[in-house]
């Protein structure tokens, strides 16, 4: 049974088959795993350069895998290893394709089940937007094929609320649900963790489709609830066991990365040293990565209670005076906004806290689409209610085009502003991921100044090639490369679970061991990161922005290659001065691709301004 019910005067929409919409999907985030850019949010130092120890060897460390800290789990890098190791006799960048393809396929996998299942059991026509939603908003695209702890969450929670979606509690829903909530949570990111808590407080507490509850059905469902719960922290145990084989000690990643975070300040660390940002942070970021479809998605709720108040018929299955039987159960009006709340939930949680960043909001980035696609449902129900009410034709409600006309133009500016957005991602900020097919493969060592956080991976350098750093403006810690230090010694309970794991099976990579002595959870510089800039024969650096005098001179260095780059601060200075309506076009030209003609021709647009990414060889 639908929560939400379609006026059955006009035509029920058609949703297309899980296969064809996978297809769509995948054909999508394919594509963006070929050209779309490796952003910051990707942590290229925490997750790819692991990713290329264990395929290739020789990567950089970051902090959170020495094993005196173990905040990042090996067993997350496993799970990726297979695509690479394959795809490595080809080259490197098609191990790193190869990786992003996978989870292209993974990403349009679990939508296809959500979308599928919304259509089961909430509406045709919700379902239909989502794919559009989906297929072309930002957020998803970019999100999927990032190998992000996040985004392995967002697989996960959106498989979750798939089972989580049917009206009717069952065996394969609440053990469903609750796998992949907590596979999200355990092999992910912990604290995914709370976009599951509506849908725990509607297996224990609300009856559903159930006819009635009593004692008899509160201890059916719990005692399922606890099973389940049950079989999914069994996934803890191989987790458990891949990371302590890897520290060399034993290490529980998610439990670690909890204690960090809740606990750190008690010793003066937390993830506040990293920066912090307004609370408008994620409206923003929403409205980057969704356009109108943000707006959508945070009026969700209200528009529901307006509409439950409004046209009762669409919830309880009354049309044009025809009374259903009553439904048993839950109101299906607390049910939709139950699957409507894991949304809400998420984003409150994360503007309360002040150190924000883009991938946080990865994990619901499937229940935006889904929020946004139940608002437009909404809003086309109270358009054709405020219709018929106008014309008190049925006949003439049915035939109107009005409301397909509203719909397809809202998803068609939908389409629109996340097709343009995506391309200028690629089109703005893609020269770091290009500008080392410049670099010969008897390169020698190559440095990264103030760009050492634009570094694309390992998986973009010879193998022969040495990356350093040099010195710049930035003063928090820089990554090392692994087997920076000793090796690890254990007594204890410690090094007998460690010695029983070994016995099992030989761990390959030594170097996770290792134990760097130069390294702090501050992020307070350390001094043997850096090389002389003399010894470096070529050096990667962007000409955006004002120097600091901290940075290499130019005028030692002879330019190889280079690629145009956004300067946003300083197209945001030009754009000062200019009127509010040029103001507007600047704006809309810096965060959305637009071809030259056009640009040319809008007052404003021009202000936009590009700096140079570059690779230079010593002089």
């Amino acid at each position: 049974m639908q929560l939400l019910r379609d006026n059955p005067r006009l035509a029920v929409a058609w949703v297309p088959s899980w296969a064809l919409i996978f297809a769509l999907l995948g054909a999508v985030r394919t594509t963006a795993a070929l050209f779309a850019v490796i952003s910051d949010c990707d942590e290229v130092y925490n997750y790819w350069e692991p990713l290329h120890l264990v395929t290739f060897g020789a990567a950089f460390e970051t902090w959170e895998y020495a094993p005196q800290y173990a905040i990042r789990s090996w067993a997350y890098i496993l799970l990726h290893a297979p695509a690479s190791v394959l795809a490595a006799r080809v080259s490197k960048k098609a191990a790193f394709i190869a990786v992003r393809i996978c989870l292209a396929l993974v990403s349009a996998g679990v939508d296809a089940t959500l979308v599928r299942s919304v259509a089961r059991h909430v509406n045709n026509r919700v379902a239909r937007y989502m794919v559009v939603l989906l297929a072309t908003c930002t957020g998803p695209t970019l999100a999927s094929v990032a190998l992000l702890p996040s985004s392995l969450a967002m697989y996960a929670t959106t498989l979750g609320m798939a089972f989580a979606m049917a009206r009717a509690s069952s065996a394969t829903r609440t053990f469903g649900a609750t796998i992949a909530f907590a596979f999200g949570a355990l092999a992910g990111w912990p604290f995914a963790l709370v976009a599951a808590v509506p849908f725990v407080l509607e297996e224990l507490f609300f009856a559903g489709a159930d006819p009635a509850k009593g004692t008899a059905w509160y201890v059916r469902r719990w005692t399922r609830g606890v099973a389940a719960a049950c079989a999914a922290l069994t996934l803890a145990v191989p987790i458990f066991a891949i990371d302590s084989l890897a520290y060399g000690r034993a290490a529980f990643v998610p439990l670690n990365t909890i204690l960090y975070n809740v606990l750190g300040r008690a010793r003066g660390v937390s993830p506040d040293l990293y920066g912090t940002e307004p609370w408008h942070y994620y409206v923003v970021n929403l409205v980057l990565n969704f356009g109108p479809a943000a707006a959508l998605a945070l009026l969700s709720v209200p528009a529901v209670a307006f509409a439950a108040r409004r046209d009762a018929a669409r919830f309880s299955g009354r049309f044009g005076g025809a009374e259903a039987s009553a439904s048993p159960g839950s109101s299906p009006v607390a049910l939709l906004l139950l699957r409507l709340a894991p949304f809400y939930l998420w984003f409150g949680v994360l503007s309360a806290q002040a150190h924000k960043e883009e991938r946080f909001m990865f994990p619901v980035y499937a229940l935006v689409c889904f929020n946004a696609a139940v608002s437009l449902f909404v809003a086309r129900a109270v358009l054709e209610k405020g219709y018929l009410r106008l014309t008190r034709s049925p006949y003439r409600t049915s035939r109107t085009r009005i409301f397909g006309l509203f719909t397809s133009a809202v998803l068609c500016a939908t389409a629109a502003a996340g097709v343009l957005r995506s391309v200028a991602q690629t089109h703005h900020y893609g020269a770091p991921m290009k500008i080392l097919d410049a670099l010969p493969a008897d390169a020698g060592r190559v440095c990264y100044a103030k760009e050492w956080h634009r570094f694309p991976s390992h998986f973009f350098v010879p193998s022969r090639v040495d990356v350093r750093f040099a010195r710049s403006a930035f003063s928090g810690i820089l990554p090392h490369k692994f087997g920076h230090g000793a090796q690890s010694t254990l007594d204890g309970v410690e090094k007998r679970v460690v010695d029983t794991l070994d016995g099992l099976v030989a761990w390959p990579w030594p170097e996770t061991r290792t134990v760097p002595t130069s390294v702090n959870e501050h992020n307070r510089d350390e001094p043997d990161r850096y090389v002389n800039i003399t010894t470096c024969d070529y050096l990667v650096d962007s000409q955006v922005g004002t120097p600091s005098a901290l940075e290499p001179r130019r005028d030692d260095w002879k330019k190889v290659h280079c690629l145009p780059f956004l300067d946003a601060e300083a197209s945001r200075v030009a754009a000062h001065t200019l009127s509010l309506s040029e103001r507007i076009a600047a704006t809309l030209a810096r965060i959305l691709w637009l071809p030259d003609m056009v640009s040319r021709r809008i007052p404003g647009a021009q202000s936009v301004q590009y700096g140079h990414y570059c690779l230079y060889k010593h002089s």
